[in-house]
């Protein structure tokens, strides 16, 4: 380009000087449109009307090579040309200068025995010249057109190659790009499948020690090796999810469903559920968190999944008697612009090392980077914690004084002003005493004969579909207050289901659940959509699944 340029300086016409250099400004924004585009139809489009400007010739076209045919793809003439059309490559111009990877400069194309002269008898073409796209392997080529005689001058010549040249780079970064994008998609379709895969056999290995756990209870060997198995699933369940959860973070399939909750209340509860790690972990948790509550706009499924990962992590770099400090507390924001609440997760463990703070929150970073591996994890959780942060309008630091000295999450999220009194769990308290008729549609034998043990073991009435289509019938005949769906049936699979039995006024006052290993934010609002009222994933916590069955009684009031 700055040939083209000092060519054009010392030019000593002012008028072929001015029209060099406006040529030069033009290709430049070419190369910067070319840059950002990704689609070869961008391409097409940036490069047909620049071509034209760049040689005020009377007609451009686009040729892309097409196996063993030249493709004239667009154009951009005072007359028709041949858009759309096919030739083969020996029978056209273009091919010709595809074949023998040079450009063809043709002033009276009546004199060249290369031009199929029939072919542009209907034309208004008199001169043209032709340059590949790419000289080592053309892509295609560039053709310029001229309705008088026209000879090409070097400098036009010289403009067509540089924009064929940065063509050439533009359609194989499309390329790559659309390679990439296909390879993207086609791993997450990968890991969905793989996830879905992981959740089936271990369903019923999880439904089986949690019916364990119910008849032996938690003490004795036995017992204690039932928690140990429950808390491997449990672990095992948590990988699954943070493989799915940062593959549909990275692409922005994950909504919230926010709601006015208490943080503190919040907090509260998820140290609880994690008191067997407490216990397990042999370390103390400090709580210091406000006497009165602390509004936020969150959804409490993520917000659970952000403070667990942070407990979670903090017990995996504890040492045995070490501490944990849990504070909750509300700073005045930036600007004076309010409250913002801060939730501190500080431990007593080997600390951080000051090389990996800086990448601690990228997807896959160990911070034990042992052999051994004895801490385990994908190097994910505080990945899908820094990402489910900011989806919620905050952000997520992390410090540490060195090596053996502990380290501290800080998480600051947005409050509100509004004061919302929750509803009470209590008035489902009696519901788990009732008896409920509850239809398990599952394909999978050892899942949903897993499941039924348990049902029955809390006292409800369990019948069970194989597939989709005696799903229906057998929930017609058998009339279940609750029906438990897999999603992945054969015949007819869950959605479809859900929406038959939606149709029927006999289960207007029926509660649809999707138990399924399918666990994306899409597999959950396709779900909603299709009709089931909640959405949960295998293996499932029956404390959960117990929960939702309890509320049905709430909602039939």
């Amino acid at each position: 380009m700055k040939n083209i340029l000092q060519t054009a300086i010392s030019q000593e016409q002012d008028s072929h000087q001015s029209y060099s250099i406006s040529s030069y400004n033009r290709l430049l924004l070419v190369v910067k449109d070319l840059a950002c585009v990704r689609t070869i139809e961008e391409i097409i489009e940036i490069v047909r009307l620049a071509a034209r400007d760049l040689t005020n010739a009377d007609g451009v076209t686009f040729v892309l090579r097409d196996g063993e045919c030249c493709h004239y793809v667009d154009e951009n003439a005072i007359g028709p040309l041949w858009k759309g059309m096919r030739f083969p490559l020996k029978s056209c111009i273009s091919g010709w200068a595809m074949l023998n990877k040079k450009a063809a400069v043709i002033e009276d194309i009546y004199q060249d025995a290369r031009i199929p002269i029939d072919a542009y008898k209907v034309t208004f073409v008199k001169s043209l010249v032709m340059v590949p796209i790419r000289i080592a392997d053309p892509l295609g080529a560039i053709g310029a057109y001229w309705s008088t005689p026209h000879l090409a001058t070097s400098e036009e010549i010289e403009l067509l190659e540089i924009l064929t040249d940065t063509t050439a780079v533009a359609i194989a970064n499309v390329q790559l790009f659309q390679k990439l994008t296909n390879q993207n998609a086609l791993k997450d379709k990968f890991i969905a499948m793989l996830a879905h895969e992981l959740r089936n056999p271990v369903a019923p290995i999880s439904n089986g020690v949690q019916l364990l756990k119910l008849k032996l209870g938690e003490t004795g060997a036995v017992g204690e090796t039932v928690l140990m198995m429950q808390h491997q699933i449990k672990h095992l369940s948590k990988l699954i999810d943070e493989l799915l959860d940062i593959s549909s973070i990275t692409y922005g399939k994950i909504s919230l469903n926010l709601e006015k909750f208490n943080l503190v209340d919040l907090v509260r509860q998820s140290i609880n559920d994690h008191a067997q790690a407490i216990e397990r972990s042999n370390v103390t948790v400090v709580q210091d968190l406000p006497n009165r509550p602390v509004w936020a706009d969150v959804d409490s499924t993520r917000f659970f999944q952000i403070f667990g990962n942070l407990l979670d992590n903090a017990f995996k770099f504890s040492k045995p008697d070490g501490t944990i400090w849990v504070d909750l507390s509300l700073i005045p924001g930036e600007n004076g612009s309010g409250s913002v609440a801060v939730l501190s997760v500080k431990d007593s463990g080997i600390g951080i090392e000051p090389t990996i703070l800086p990448e601690l929150f990228e997807p896959f970073t160990q911070g034990d980077r042992s052999l051994d591996r004895s801490r385990g994890g994908l190097g994910l959780g505080l990945s899908v914690v820094k990402s489910l942060v900011e989806l919620h309008g905050g952000n997520v630091e992390a410090s540490s004084r060195g090596i053996d000295l502990g380290a501290e999450f800080k998480v600051t999220l947005p409050v509100c002003e509004e004061i919302t009194i929750l509803e009470s769990d209590s008035e489902i308290v009696e519901a788990a005493e009732k008896s409920l008729k509850i239809l398990v549609i599952e394909d999978n034998d050892d899942s949903a004969l897993s499941l039924k043990a348990v049902l029955e073991y809390y006292g409800h009435e369990v019948s069970i579909a194989s597939n989709g289509i005696l799903g229906i019938q057998t929930a017609r005949e058998f009339e279940p207050h609750v029906i438990i769906c897999d999603i992945g049936l054969p015949e007819m699979d869950g959605f479809a289901v859900a929406k038959e039995l939606s149709k029927d006024s006999k289960f207007t006052r029926s509660i649809l659940i999707a138990l399924t290993g399918y666990g994306s934010q899409e597999d959950k609002e396709l779900a909603l959509q299709a009709g089931f009222k909640c959405h949960l994933t295998k293996p499932v916590d029956f404390e959960i699944l117990m929960a939702e069955i309890d509320r049905y009684f709430l909602l039939s009031a």
